[in-house]
C-alpha cells in the first residue's frame, strides 16, 4: 500500500468528536466511510498474532478513543486514494497534533509508510 500525502492540521476539517467512531488504533469511521490513518501502524485487534499484540492493540484503540473524547478540537484531513480494503486515507488531529505522532511517542504505534509491516509479537 502506498500512502499518499502528508496532510496537516491547516488542511483538515474540524469535526464533532461524536462524528468519529474509532475502529482500532489506525482506523476510524465517519459517516459510514472507513479511513486508514496514515503515517503509522498500530497492533492488530481483530487478527492479532499473539496475546501481547492483542493487548497493545486494545490499548492503542482505547488511547485514540480517549484522545477523540478529550474535548480538544478534532480534525480529519482526507487524502486521495484508497487501500486494498476500500478504506480512504486520512490523518486525524486532536488539539492540532497528529494522533499517529502521539501514539508513536507513547509506544502504541510505529512509523509506517506502506509496504511490509513488522510483527508485534
Amino acid at each position: 500500500m502506498a500512502l499518499l500525502g502528508t496532510g496537516d492540521a491547516a488542511q483538515a476539517e474540524t469535526i464533532q468528536a461524536s462524528a468519529i467512531y474509532v475502529i482500532d488504533g489506525d482506523t476510524v469511521d465517519m459517516s459510514g466511510q472507513r479511513y486508514r490513518l496514515v503515517g503509522f501502524d498500530t497492533p492488530e485487534t481483530y487478527h492479532a498474532q499473539c496475546d501481547y499484540e492483542l493487548a497493545l492493540g486494545q490499548e492503542a484503540t482505547r488511547r485514540v478513543r480517549e484522545l477523540v473524547a478529550s474535548g480538544r478540537t478534532v480534525e480529519l484531513s482526507v487524502l486521495p486514494g484508497q487501500d486494498r480494503y476500500g478504506r480512504g486515507f486520512a490523518r486525524l488531529f486532536v488539539g492540532g497534533v497528529d494522533v499517529g505522532t502521539i501514539l508513536m511517542s507513547e509506544g502504541f504505534a510505529r512509523q509506517y509508510d506502506g509496504g511490509r509491516r513488522e510483527g508485534w509479537c
